[in-house]
C-alpha cells in the first residue's frame, strides 16, 4: 500500500487489528525488517510499518533528515486516522519514534527503542559523513561485508545464515545516493529532551550488539523517566530481523 505524504510516494504494511502499534525501521532497513515481529503480534494488535523517505519502495525527493522522518510518521499515522499509537524504533528509527513522543506526546501510549540511540560522540558523526562520502563514489558493495560482519551476533552468522544473506542484500539494495544522504541525516540529528518523554518506555538491547551497547540502553534508562531495559540474549544489532519471537514476546510483555 501507498501514500503520498508531502509529495512522496511512502509504502507501507498494515496487519491485525487491535491497538495500534507503528514500527520505525533503522538506517538502510525497509518495514520488511519487522516482517516477523508484526507477524507473531497481529493477532493481539493492529501492526504497521513503512519504509521511510528514500528507504525501500518509498520515494526520496528533497532533503533527509531526523525530524522530517518524524514529520512523514506523523502525517501517515494522520492519513490512516489511527488513534494514539504504541510506538517501536529500532536503532535510527529510535531517535525519530523519540523525536515523534516529544514534538506529539498525545500521539504516543508507549515508546519501545530497539537498539536505541542516545547520542553519538563526534568522532562517530564523522564517520557518518565519511561513510556517506564513500558510498557516493563507490556504492553499497564497497561497505557491505564489514557492515554485516558487526550487524548481527556470532550466534546469529553461525545458525541463521540464509537470514544473514537476506540482510546482505536488503543492505546492497539501497540506492546509495538515499543512503548517503540518511547517513548525513543521521551525523545531524537534533537533540532530544528525554527529562520530558511521559510515557512508559522499554529499551530492547541485544546482548552482542556493538552498534548500541548495554551501555547505551543504560544511558537512556537514566534519562528517560519511566523506563526500563530488556536484554536479549545471543542476538546483536538486527534484532527484529536475528530474533522477531523475542523481540515481539518482549513488546507484548510490556503492552499488556
Amino acid at each position: 500500500m501507498f501514500a503520498d505524504i508531502d509529495g512522496n510516494s511512502i509504502q507501507y504494511v498494515s496487519y491485525g487489528e487491535g491497538p495500534p502499534v507503528v514500527f520505525v525501521h533503522g538506517l538502510g532497513g525497509a518495514a520488511n525488517v519487522w516482517h516477523g515481529v508484526m507477524q507473531a503480534m497481529k493477532q493481539h494488535d493492529h501492526c504497521i510499518a513503512m519504509d521511510l523517505r528514500g528507504h525501500g519502495r518509498s520515494q526520496g525527493k528533497g532533503k533527509f533528515s531526523v525530524d522530517g522522518w518524524a514529520t512523514d510518521v506523523v502525517k501517515l499515522i494522520r492519513h490512516l486516522q489511527l488513534p494514539a499509537v504504541h510506538l517501536v524504533g529500532h536503532s535510527m528509527g529510535t531517535l525519530v519514534a523519540q523525536h515523534i513522543a516529544e514534538a506529539e506526546p498525545d500521539l504516543v501510549e508507549s515508546l519501545v527503542l530497539c537498539g536505541g540511540i542516545s547520542y553519538f560522540q563526534p568522532d562517530t558523526n564523522e564517520a557518518y559523513k565519511q561513510r556517506a562520502d564513500l558510498v557516493e563514489k563507490e556504492g553499497m558493495d564497497v561497505l557491505v561485508d564489514d557492515w554485516l560482519a558487526g550487524a548481527v551476533s556470532p550466534q546469529s552468522h553461525a545458525t541463521q545464515s540464509g537470514g544473514v544473506g537476506l540482510l546482505r542484500e536488503l543492505f546492497l539494495r539501497n540506492d546509495p545516493a538515499a543512503y548517503a544522504k540518511s547517513c548525513r541525516a543521521l551525523a545531524e540529528a537534533p537533540s532530544i529532551r528525554r527529562d520530558e518523554l511521559g510515557m512508559p518506555v522499554l529499551m530492547l538491547t541485544g546482548a552482542h550488539d556493538r552498534s548500541t551497547p548495554l551501555a547505551m540502553a543504560e544511558e537512556l534508562k537514566r534519562s528517560i523517566p519511566v523506563s526500563r531495559v530488556h536484554v536479549l540474549p545471543d542476538v546483536g544489532h538486527w534484532s527484529p530481523v536475528e530474533a522477531p519471537g523475542l523481540v515481539a514476546a518482549a513488546i507484548l510483555d510490556f503492552l499488556t
